[in-house]
């Protein structure tokens, strides 16, 4: 009877074990790749049909970062020789998976840098330049300008809603001395494409010996909604 119980304890363990969920497998540490070349292959799309990736070979799978401007497929095409940088992941099968920091495409000169992932704002100015070209908004308002510093050209934003008392002061033309913050650009970029200008979050403008105070300096974001309304009056 004792051997009978104990034999139906180990036969209930060994199938309680059994039952246990598989682990997953250990994460595989990334590794950096640098300066390697290869050739497309095949070209890798997301869940919307775009093009996401490029297969090197049967067994490297690079991979982009959202937003590069005119896609990943402007970047290259099978049979095209690259040669890329990035953080690879190798699986347990040999299948291994870039995420690209750098390419540059062999064939077509094409390239692409990862912009910088800080998101912090640093203080801008006052610097003065000329005001080269307005910027409006939707309804026609002015909402910023193209500002011209030397060489380099900014873009200022000025938010929605400017006060008449600045906009008639806004002219093609103007030297402005600017004062603001401004974030690294987000947007990736390959070379062969215009780059986003770099944006300043206006917080003071000084035009001539007029100096105006921008509230909340950067474009509005949008407002929340309103809350319920109020049981019916009788």
């Amino acid at each position: 009877m004792n051997r009978t119980m104990r034999m139906g304890a180990i036969f209930s363990m060994l199938a309680g074990a059994a039952l246990l969920p598989a682990q997953p497998p250990a994460p595989q540490a990334a590794t950096t790749v640098t300066g390697v070349t290869g050739t497309i292959t095949q070209l890798n799309y997301d869940f919307g049909g775009n093009v996401q990736g490029f297969l090197i070979g049967s067994t490297t799978l690079l991979q982009f970062p959202p937003g590069i401007c005119a896609g990943v497929a402007s970047l290259g095409a099978a049979g095209n020789s690259v040669t890329y940088s990035g953080s690879a992941i190798t699986a347990s099968s040999g299948f291994e998976t870039v995420q690209v920091s750098n390419f540059a495409n062999n064939s077509t000169k094409a390239t692409f840098t990862a912009p910088a992932t800080s998101t912090t704002a640093t203080a801008y100015g006052p610097t003065s330049g000329t005001l080269k070209q307005l910027n409006f908004g939707f309804d026609g308002s002015i909402n910023g300008f193209v500002f011209s510093v030397g060489a380099s050209t900014l873009y200022v934003s000025v938010g929605g809603g400017a006060s008449s008392s600045l906009t008639s002061l806004l002219t093609v033309g103007a030297t402005v001395s600017v004062t603001g913050t401004v974030a690294p650009p987000m947007t990736a970029c390959a070379t062969t494409a215009p780059a986003p200008l770099e944006s300043v979050a206006a917080t003071s403008l000084t035009i001539g010996s007029t100096t105006v105070v921008i509230q909340g300096g950067g474009p509005g974001g949008p407002g929340g909604p309103g809350g319920p309304g109020g049981p019916p009056h009788n």
